[in-house]
């Protein structure tokens, strides 16, 4: 990761992080011990993000989410803004 950004991602939409949230439950969701659901996943996360352990990294190509410092999910900056919508759409069906 060259040149990573260390300070957050501005040019990130709400949809955007909210896509990147939903990958990252559907990342960790089947590596967990027990069979939890996708919101008691999603509850553990976000309290692991309110602990500050989830960070978002990007360089001028990727994406990166990192819970505790390992890379959980990766995606180019393109992809993202092309999948975004249509996960937000497909939501509102």
């Amino acid at each position: 990761m060259d040149e990573v950004q260390e300070t957050g991602i501005p040019w990130l939409t709400d949809p955007q992080r909210d896509f990147l949230a939903h990958l990252s439950v559907l990342t960790i969701q089947p590596q967990l011990a027990e069979s939890w659901s996708y919101d008691r996943a999603s509850d553990a996360l976000g309290a692991i993000a309110e602990d500050g352990e989830i960070t978002l990294r990007a360089d001028h190509e990727n994406v990166y989410v990192l819970i505790c410092g390992r890379v959980i999910v990766h995606c180019e900056r393109d992809w993202l803004e092309w999948m975004t919508p249509r996960w937000a759409a497909s939501r509102s069906n």
